[in-house]
This record gives C-alpha cells, sequence and structure tokens, in this order.
C-alpha cells in the first residue's frame, strides 16, 4: 500500500504553550469540543462525516484501543 501524508504550517505552534497551559489548570475542557470519539480502524469513514459536515460531527477523536464503531453522530457527555 502507498500511503502519502500532506500537511500545511500555520501559527499554531504559536498558541500551543497557552492552550497547554489553560487545559493543565482546568481553564479549558477539551473534550467540550469533541463530539465523536470514532475507533481508529473508521477513521476514513470518520472524516468523510466530518467533511461532509454532517450534524453532530464538530470535533473528531480517533481511538486506537476502541473496538468498536459507528459513524452516527455520538455527541459528547451523553
Amino acid at each position: 500500500m502507498n500511503l502519502t501524508i500532506n500537511t500545511g504550517n500555520g501559527n499554531h505552534p504559536r498558541y500551543i504553550p497557552r492552550l497547554l497551559e489553560m487545559v493543565e489548570s482546568g481553564v479549558v475542557d477539551p473534550e467540550q469540543v469533541v463530539t465523536q470519539h470514532e475507533p481508529l480502524r473508521d477513521v476514513m469513514a470518520a472524516y468523510r462525516e466530518f467533511d461532509r459536515r454532517s450534524p453532530g460531527w464538530l470535533k473528531v477523536a480517533p481511538d486506537p484501543a476502541e473496538a468498536g464503531g459507528t459513524t452516527e453522530p455520538t455527541v459528547a457527555g451523553k
């Protein structure tokens, strides 16, 4: 299998230290923006839903340890 990964540059390194401080201090809870937890094996289906801007797909967290999976939106905290 051939695999190509392309990335882009942004100014996010500028914000990382401040964001980490905010997470560590409890000011920001990153789980509040994650709307889906999907197994790594379903990452392509999850990306398609996110790319289509399907309702409920704001931020996806791939989970390599999770065994099951679905492409149905699962809202964090519910």
